[in-house]
């Protein structure tokens, strides 16, 4: 199937079951950069019930600024398998849950270009959730994590994916308590 950018079917659902993903990458376009690490957790009435996660052998050099962003480095991914040979996994680990992220439109744009074909999992943000519930201030994961004494590691996969899941069932919880329609 033709990549024809379709990368899922934006929803404000609020489910106890879905996959929370996150990626890191070497730079922000999915056509010129790769994705160096891969994350995601399963979550079944709103607890981790499993956990997907690999870094990704990218086919150029992880620039000094990205290793200092991310901590990754060309040794840490030497060994590493290349995105061609996880990213059917990783599919079949979302399988068709509703995937929650932050700012998830980049994430999905890297993982279609990847798998080179589209897909049409819901998708939920909770960075323009947190915009609609929290107004005013940062939206961003790091500001939002410091607003709700959320500590987790920064720009590493896995730990961006537990605090983009404590974020959302705050939302979900805000949600049911108040009734709020979104």
């Amino acid at each position: 199937m033709p990549n024809t950018g379709k990368r899922g079917i934006y929803c404000r659902t609020l489910a106890q079951d879905y996959c929370v993903l996150d990626l890191e990458t070497t730079g922000l376009s999915p056509t010129n950069n790769e994705i160096i690490e891969i994350a995601m957790l399963r979550v079944r009435g709103g607890k981790v019930q499993d956990v997907f996660q690999t870094l990704c052998r990218p086919k150029h050099k992880i620039s000094s600024f990205i290793t200092g962003l991310t901590g990754i480095s060309n040794e840490m991914v030497a060994d590493a398998p290349a995105v061609e040979e996880v990213i059917r996994d990783a599919f079949h680990f979302l399988g068709d849950d509703l995937i929650v992220g932050h700012n998830v439109s980049f994430d999905l744009r890297f993982l279609s270009a990847a798998l080179g074909e589209d897909f049409d999992n819901h998708y939920a943000d909770t960075m323009q959730l947190s915009r609609r519930l929290f107004p005013g201030g940062s939206h961003s994961l790091e500001d939002l994590k410091k607003r709700f004494g959320i500590t987790c590691v920064s720009h590493r996969a896995q730990s961006d994916c537990e605090a983009t899941q404590i974020l959302y069932e705050i939302i979900r919880k805000k949600v049911q308590e108040e009734h709020i329609c979104l």
